[in-house]
């Protein structure tokens, strides 16, 4: 299902009368990057983002450096539903 989604956004984003980009350049992108490029070209553009970098920054200094769950031996997946 998702592999379908894929690529109907993967043809959405290369075809030269859409939004013709490269393969590369879709493949670099980030969903909120596809999502603003559509939104711009359909005129359906929101506001900024709810939090700015400057925030995130802010927040993230706040934290400092943590170490990867991946690198705890303890530390178990979340199991779905």
């Amino acid at each position: 299902m998702i592999k379908d989604h894929l690529k109907a956004l993967y043809r959405i984003a290369t075809n030269p009368k859409m939004l013709g980009w490269s393969p590369e350049t879709f493949w670099r992108a980030t969903a909120a990057e596809f999502e603003m490029t559509v939104e711009g070209l359909s005129g359906n553009v929101r506001g900024g983002p709810f939090i700015s970098r400057e925030e995130v920054r802010r927040i993230a200094a706040e934290h400092g450096v943590r170490p990867s769950l991946k690198a705890n031996p303890n530390a178990r997946p979340i199991r779905g539903g």
